[in-house]
């Protein structure tokens, strides 16, 4: 038996980036649907790369060397993603430099931005192949703009409470600015058209550079 660690790659939201979507969540009575259980706020992240069983030093100086000084993208939550047992909310990169930023990070975790579909858990079923309503608060919502200062590897350890996550190791990002001619990102700003494609629970799959296959996103626009 591995005693190895289950490990992932992670940004974990601001809490101001969260606690809008998590009141409209909490006062929709239909949320959540019936057989769905609802994740803790306190574990919505946007998985970069998951790695199964891995041994944390290696990837943490891997992520250290790869991620370290990178810029952090700037980025909004809008719109449902319709994914098997999984509810989920669309992460869109504000600006193209910013979706180059975040195929950056998805690179220095080891992943593929080309098959790569960013997305937020907020709730999971356990039937089969069952997904999220196309209409309800997910659809609806649109999110401020923001940004991770850094990128975590985290440690997934399955509890009788539920996952339990603990961050291993932290690597900062850059917050240097974009193009001279790019405006600061404001609430008012329309949120981009997605480049997303085929996600899955762990593996997120599709499409930051607009390669993959294509991933549905509900009333997003």
């Amino acid at each position: 038996m591995s005693t190895l660690p289950r490990l992932f790659t992670a940004l974990w939201p601001p809490a101001e980036a969260l606690s809008g979507l998590a009141g409209e969540l909490a006062e929709d009575p239909d949320w959540p649907p019936e057989g769905w259980r609802p994740i803790p706020t306190a574990r919505w992240h946007v998985t970069l790369r998951f790695y199964g069983e891995a041994e944390p030093g290696v990837l943490a100086r891997r992520l250290e060397s790869r991620a370290s000084g990178l810029p952090a993208p700037w980025l909004r939550l809008a719109g449902a993603v319709s994914l098997p047992r999984v509810a989920s909310v669309a992460v869109h990169p504000y600006a193209e430099s910013d979706a180059a930023a975040l195929a950056a990070l998805v690179r220095a975790a080891g992943g593929d931005p080309t098959d790569f579909g960013v997305h937020l858990a907020v709730a999971r079923t356990a039937r089969r192949d069952d997904a999220p309503p196309p209409a309800g608060p997910l659809a609806r919502y649109r999110g401020p703009r923001w940004r991770s200062p850094e990128v975590c590897l985290v440690r997934s350890q399955p509890m009788s409470s539920g996952t339990r996550y603990t961050v291993l190791h932290r690597v900062p990002l850059s917050e240097r600015a974009g193009p001279a001619n790019q405006p600061r990102p404001t609430d008012a700003s329309p949120v981009p058209r997605p480049r997303s494609g085929r996600n899955g629970d762990r593996r997120p799959g599709a499409g930051l550079a607009g390669a993959g296959r294509r991933q549905r996103v509900d009333n997003a626009w």
